[in-house]
């Protein structure tokens, strides 16, 4: 048979597991918003890492 101190248990472990599903469904919506400009930025520093690439290379050949 149950005791009060196990279905006390029982309640806080459910409670801290749908604030914990809570706080990740919040962290999921802001990475799902960030996604878009994380992408372009990472886009953008590959550009320019490319562009320097090339120009130490052209600098080299001299």
């Amino acid at each position: 048979m149950l005791d009060v101190q196990q279905i006390l248990r029982w309640l806080v472990m459910a409670i801290v597991a749908m604030v914990a599903i809570v706080v990740l469904g919040v962290i999921l919506k802001v990475a799902a918003f960030m996604l878009p400009y994380a992408i372009k930025g990472l886009i953008i520093l590959l550009v320019v890492a490319i562009i320097l690439r090339l120009i130490t290379a052209v600098r080299s050949k001299r």
